[in-house]
């Protein structure tokens, strides 16, 4: 685990400017966002609850997760919406699970699995009583250990002020505007936000999550990636009220996403995609490393290809914007195929002969995935009207998409691939 704060928020900075350039002359009046750390004694974090309430309005949504006709959006570090999506052309916003500090959810037999803040807490999906909890189980952005508390989240105040020769060499270019160094800040902070259990071929009774997941149920164990970007973390939830920390798995470097398939698990991190066998949940055994460009790196596996998209633009890195096709027929020896130039590709799902696309402030495209090997190729549609940060495929024979973006929850129909056709949407509160 990291000993130095990771700034949360850093993956969703907004322009950050300077009036003018900072090597001109030695003084300039310099406009940048401030994060300033805020922390919670292990009392306060421990006697915070979820709580069932009323229905609220979607603000900053983050993780997406389906499951018995319901779809539960996690809004960030304070809990869930519950929208009941029996009538996809009608979703209503039913409740409200107040979880303070969530940000991330899987869901098995029942049981919502959440954190909150280093507590791992089971809610009873019957009536979102909690009925289970863990203290301690999972990783803070940081401990301070000789307070007794941990760093919760960073709040950011914009600020305006002269800086003179000795200070512009705080700053650098980061995501399109400017930094200012100090006060804990990474410069390849891994892990920030989550953008959402995964993994939409995980077996039994569990949830169906996008494929920018930190969290998959497989069997009666939970898979999470945490703060540290290094390790695989696994925990018991065979008593589903009383789960417990199972092992830890060393991975590699900047771990993003889970995504679990069949007996196997894919790992994405923004150097590339590890393949782990999972026949033995409690020791998963590494099969090959597929390295590509550094940049976010979202997963999803179908058949014997795995689909991962890059983009930049983020802490991630600077790499590529694209859709790599990648033959995995033989899992020692994963093989690039096809690498195809996009836009600002996220979040994305494979159905049938469909594979759709969340491309950011692009909106969702959808392209033929009958030659996986030419889908990029075959655009059939696309809705650019919002931005698409992550979608699920809902199952059965209804060929319906769920999308998150950062200004709504939409639903598109794809029954004619060529004519997305918009069922419904739940607008973000302005």
């Amino acid at each position: 685990m990291k000993t130095f704060p990771m700034i949360l928020a850093l993956l969703s900075l907004t322009a950050l400017t300077f009036q003018g350039c900072l090597k001109d002359k030695c003084e300039r009046t310099v406009t940048y966002t401030r994060f300033d750390p805020v922390y919670k004694t292990l009392e306060e974090v421990h006697s915070s609850t979820a709580v069932r309430e009323a229905p609220r309005e979607l603000k900053t949504p983050g993780q997406i997760n389906y499951f018995d006709n319901k779809m539960f959006v996690v809004e960030k570090a304070e809990g869930i919406h519950v929208i009941d999506n029996n009538n996809p052309s009608n979703p209503v916003n039913t409740d409200f699970i107040n979880v303070p500090g969530i940000t991330d959810l899987a869901i098995k037999d029942g049981y919502l699995f959440v954190n909150s803040f280093v507590d791992l807490l089971v809610i009873n999906l019957d009536d979102y009583s909690v009925v289970g909890r863990t203290e301690n189980m999972l990783q803070p952005l940081y401990w301070d250990v000789a307070n007794g508390q941990i760093l919760v989240e960073y709040k950011e105040t914009v600020v305006t002020e002269e800086v003179d020769c000795a200070q512009q060499d705080q700053f650098y270019q980061f995501n399109g505007g400017w930094v200012k160094r100090g006060g804990g800040f990474l410069d390849d902070v891994a892990f920030g936000a989550a953008l959402n259990s995964a993994g939409s071929s995980s077996s039994g009774n569990v949830g169906i999550g996008g494929s920018l997941s930190h969290f998959t149920i497989i069997g009666d164990y939970l898979y999470t990636i945490q703060h540290d970007g290094y390790n695989l973390e696994i925990y018991d939830v065979s008593q589903p009220t009383s789960p417990s920390h199972a092992t830890t798995v060393q991975v590699g470097v900047h771990l993003e996403t889970l995504f679990p398939y069949e007996d196997k698990l894919f790992v994405g991190s923004n150097v590339g995609m590890y393949i782990y066998d999972n026949s033995d949940p409690l020791n998963p055994v590494q099969l090959s490393v597929f390295e590509h460009a550094r940049a976010c790196d979202p997963v999803y596996v179908f058949g014997n290809y795995a689909y991962v998209t890059l983009w930049d633009g983020s802490a991630c890195g600077a790499g590529p914007n694209q859709l790599d096709v990648i033959d995995i027929t033989d899992l020692t020896h994963p093989v690039l195929k096809k690498s195809f130039s996009m836009k600002n590709p996220h979040g994305l799902s494979v159905k049938g002969n469909s594979l759709l696309l969340c491309e950011g402030i692009y909106g969702l495209e959808i392209y033929d995935n009958t030659n996986p090997e030419t889908v990029g190729d075959h655009l059939l549609d696309k809705a650019d009207n919002f931005y698409a940060q992550d979608v699920i495929s809902l199952p059965g024979n209804a060929n319906v998409a769920m999308v998150i973006g950062d200004d709504g929850f939409y639903q598109y129909d794809f029954n004619d691939p060529t004519d997305l056709k918009l069922l419904s949407k739940i607008s973000i509160a302005k």
